[in-house]
């Protein structure tokens, strides 16, 4: 039989194989995994004399003890004479309606209202119902196909909002992987439709270059600002994580004997959970404020009212260190990509780290530890790197 902790380290097949190696768990019952990450539970059965297969849903979202629940389930229901797949689609239909892209949207939205900022969940509201919803909103989320998404994201490119346009495609696919999370649908349509989008100017966030990185941490280590702000910067350079990730951290989210910092899919840009690893030096930085910040619920907050810092907190400790204009906390993704690429680490190691979409989009989304234990060792290196500059 199957453990948790077999599943949680289970092998990819080679690259380009298509077919999945399958592993049982024993009253037909089956982890089928395919080289491009996706990991996805099937129950083999048969009836009335021919040889089928049941979908139970994808793995992790659904995890090893409620694949077996939904296995003895059907198993209960091929006792009685119904076909567990003919009677899972018969549900489906009679709740269709329950099950539309708009009425999936807004209960996404509703379970983000907790950890989304105001003005975030204004935005994405404000996209579903001036473009999505009018297009796609009464449709069944499991007959909408990937050239409806993008019929729709061509029209908000018409009108020239092309910033709206890119946004809109990973807002709808945000929806599909939660209908996926609910056993809905299997695949997520949205993944490369951008690329049928005009390009547009890209703007790169200031940065300095990398001959001024000594100065600037030892800048950072002199400032006399807001300690809790001087933490996170000396966080954001050994993780270069993004500034929103690192203001909204919360305790509850790092593993101090595992080393690492899970941050939640929902507070990623990518809707998929990051796995940072925390080397020794920003274990050490995080257990520093353990005494000021570790009995409430953000790590990093404004000290007058509780509220994560602010956006312009780092910004403006940058600002009067000297470097407005020149730095940003956006700034430090920029330079570790660029050093640790010189310094031949693996591109797509390095690309995981700073949560950029990797390979299909299964991948990204149920492959939470690729390259884990490369990284690790990549992290803890950068930050003895740093150390280096330091002194």
């Amino acid at each position: 039989m199957l453990t948790d902790a077999f599943l949680r380290k289970v092998e990819l097949p080679p690259l380009g194989q298509k077919a999945p190696v399958k592993h049982s768990d024993g009253k037909g019952l089956q982890l089928h995994v395919f080289a491009n990450g996706g990991k996805y539970w099937r129950m083999a059965y048969r009836f009335e004399g021919k040889q089928k297969t049941y979908s139970i849903g994808i793995y992790p979202e659904v995890t090893l003890k409620e694949a077996r629940l939904k296995c003895d389930e059907a198993r209960k229901l091929i006792q009685q004479g119904i076909d567990p797949t003919a009677s899972k689609h018969e549900a489906k239909n009679v709740d269709s309606g329950k099950s539309t892209f708009r009425t999936l949207a807004l209960a996404w939205m509703d379970d983000r209202r907790d950890v989304i900022k105001p003005v975030t969940m204004t935005r994405d509201l404000s996209t579903f119902e001036k473009d999505l919803f009018p297009e796609i909103g009464d449709m069944p989320i499991d007959t909408i196909k990937g050239k409806d998404v993008l019929a729709a994201a061509k029209k908000i490119e018409a009108r020239g909002a092309l910033e709206m346009a890119k946004r809109s495609i990973p807002l709808a696919g945000a929806i599909f992987r939660y209908a996926i999370r609910q056993g809905l649908i299997e695949n997520d349509p949205t993944p490369h439709l951008a690329e049928a989008l005009k390009s547009r100017k890209v703007k790169h966030m200031a940065r300095i270059d990398a001959k001024d990185l000594p100065k600037l941490l030892a800048d950072i280590n002199s400032y006399t600002g807001d300690v809790l702000v001087v933490a996170a910067l000396n966080l954001m350079c050994l993780t270069f994580v993004r500034t929103v990730e690192m203001r909204f951290m919360e305790w509850t989210e790092v593993d101090f004997e595992k080393k690492e910092w899970r941050i939640p899919a929902e507070k990623m840009k990518m809707q998929a959970q990051h796995i940072v690893p925390l080397s020794t030096q920003a274990i050490a930085v995080l257990k520093s404020l353990v005494p000021l910040t570790g009995k409430r619920q953000y790590v990093f907050f404004n000290q007058s009212s509780y509220k994560p810092l602010s956006e312009n907190a780092v910004l403006s400790a940058l600002w009067r260190m000297g470097y407005k204009g020149r730095m940003t906390g956006h700034g430090f993704r920029g330079l570790a990509s660029t050093t640790l690429h010189e310094q031949g680490y693996m591109h797509d190691a390095i690309e995981i780290q700073l949560a950029h979409t990797v390979g299909s989009a299964v991948s990204s989304a149920y492959n939470h530890a690729q390259h884990l234990d490369y990284r690790r060792k990549m992290m803890q290196e950068w930050a003895e790197y740093l150390d280096s500059l330091r002194t």
